[in-house]
């Protein structure tokens, strides 16, 4: 049996992009809005100051620079608690958030989101061709 370097989920169900831009979630019920570390049109991923549990409910609206969308709806797919890299910082926790019931307006604003992030990398494409 042939054991492969690394694993990828099954779960995920759509290409999830590194944000390299400002963007966060303001999530009701929370006092700080989060950092979006991965965009994809299915899902995000999230550094928050608590735990969160796996299926925990979520509304949100995502923000990039003057764009705003939602509300929306999600849960969470995994969560997993990451320890300070520096000393000092508080552990920070990432989780997967799945999106519910995408509007077709958001997901057009979420579709034109996601053209903004692989633009610098579409453009670095070319400069090295």
């Amino acid at each position: 049996m042939v054991m492969p370097d690394s694993w990828t989920p099954d779960r995920r169900r759509a290409d999830r992009r590194p944000v390299t831009i400002a963007c966060h979630a303001v999530v009701q019920g929370e006092d700080e809005p989060w950092r979006v570390h991965e965009l994809s049109a299915g899902g995000m991923v999230v550094a928050s100051t608590r735990p969160l549990a796996a299926g925990d409910s979520l509304r949100f609206t995502l923000g990039a620079g003057a764009t705003t969308i939602g509300p929306l709806d999600g849960h969470v797919a995994h969560s997993r608690l990451i320890l300070a890299v520096r000393y000092g910082e508080p552990p920070a926790c990432l989780a997967g958030v799945a999106f519910q019931h995408v509007s077709p307006a958001h997901a057009a604003q979420l579709s034109a989101l996601l053209q903004a992030l692989d633009a610098p990398r579409v453009t670095l494409l070319q400069d090295h061709s």
